[in-house]
């Protein structure tokens, strides 16, 4: 049976690379045209070179994908090593679920994870290291071992070098621990693992931005989560209302034209709370409407139906799954507390599904579930934890 698992694990990760290697070859360029499609809107091409030429002060960003395109050399260099890290993401989805090869199956086909590999952005390898982290996070809540803990707060530290999105989800593994009567001792170990590793940064981002404090990077977080907030134009990107929220934006560098990159960052988010407080029932109404965004919307609103079709598919089969593993184990609620936990992250900021990839694999590990029958109170799904 063994034998039979790893030989569809495989098919899997076959499967996932030549779909993926398929889009960036061909699928991508046929439809860069048709659409206007950027690959590098984030710039990380421009960092990279930074890295290169020996002159990286950036803050904007996290360092491990500016490092990750700086060492792949080229646009291209990178999808192909996006597209075999994507692929591998199958094998941490199996481990997730429980050695679930239907669950692996389901990410190697997911549509938007295919998508994303054509880009060049974060997404892709931060799917990947979340992943890695949660593996090694339940493992550590199976075992207990201190070696665990630690290595876990080591792979969380990459994470949040990716995206410090996650740099307050030791609160919640915390209060987890603690209704599952874990030791908080092991949960502690985790974070001074994670904050001895993010150190050297945070010390290098002390010394280049002349003594602000930013425990990785500003991720642009002030301005997206103004034009998040920002409720003449609903919190949308593109479409009608962009010219309002860009004119929006260049009011405000102006009123703060002599301010550095890590100021303006700070005066983003204060304007965008002055929004929020503007109109609370409005702020409220667009919170609603930015977890439906993460999950079914991109930012350009394009091929809505499809984009609804396919999220509405994987998360039907995440209901029946999570139904099915009734009643939820300790794996079960830390893989559904990471998904809503960074579901709410962007309602609170700016969301559009493409911010939902990182926690597709936390979902297809759930969803693989509505596969199997529901087991006898006897038997043990995701039994990697207590």
């Amino acid at each position: 049976m063994l034998r039979v698992t790893n030989k569809r694990l495989l098919v899997c990760f076959v499967v996932a690379l030549g779909l993926r290697l398929a889009f960036v070859f061909v699928g991508f360029p046929l439809l860069q045209q048709r659409w206007q499609l950027r690959e590098d809107g984030d710039g990380y091409g421009a960092i990279a070179q930074t890295i290169r030429e020996g002159h990286y002060t950036d803050v904007t960003r996290g360092p491990v994908y500016p490092l990750f395109v700086a060492a792949a050399g080229s646009a291209i260099g990178a999808k192909l090593l996006q597209a075999l890290i994507d692929a591998a993401t199958c094998w941490l989805v199996f481990l997730l679920a429980n050695r679930n090869w239907r669950a692996a199956a389901l990410w190697a086909v997911y549509p938007f994870a295919i998508w994303r590999v054509a880009f060049i952005n974060k997404e892709v390898v931060l799917a990947f290291l979340l992943a890695g982290y949660m593996v090694v996070q339940l493992t550590a809540f199976r075992d207990g071992k201190l070696w665990q803990w630690l290595a876990a707060g080591g792979v969380l530290s990459l994470v949040n070098l990716c995206k410090p999105t996650f740099l307050a989800w030791p609160v919640l593994i915390f209060a987890i621990a603690f209704l599952h009567r874990v030791s908080l001792g092991r949960v502690l170990a985790l974070v001074v693992a994670m904050v001895v590793l993010l150190g050297p940064w945070t010390r290098r981002n002390f010394r280049v931005t002349d003594g602000a404090f930013i425990p990785v990077a500003t991720e642009q977080g002030g301005v997206t989560t103004f034009i998040g907030n920002y409720q003449p134009t609903l919190g949308l990107w593109e479409g009608p209302g962009k010219v309002r929220w860009l004119a929006a934006v260049d009011e405000i560098k102006q009123q703060h034209a002599g301010a550095s990159v890590v100021e303006l960052d700070r005066v983003f988010y204060r304007a965008a709370w002055r929004q929020v407080r503007s109109n609370p029932a409005k702020a409220f109404e667009l919170f609603v409407r930015k977890c439906g965004r993460f999950w079914f919307l991109s930012a350009a609103r394009r091929e809505q139906v499809a984009g609804l079709a396919i999220q509405g598919a994987w998360l039907a089969l995440l209901g029946l799954g999570l139904w099915r593993l009734r009643p939820w184990r300790l794996p079960v609620v830390v893989l559904v507390t990471l998904i809503l936990y960074v579901m709410l992250v962007h309602a609170l900021s700016y969301a559009d599904l493409r911010f939902s990839l990182p926690v597709m694999p936390a979902v297809c590990a759930l969803a693989g579930a509505a596969f199997q029958a529901r087991p006898r109170k006897t038997e043990a799904i995701f039994s990697t934890a207590t």
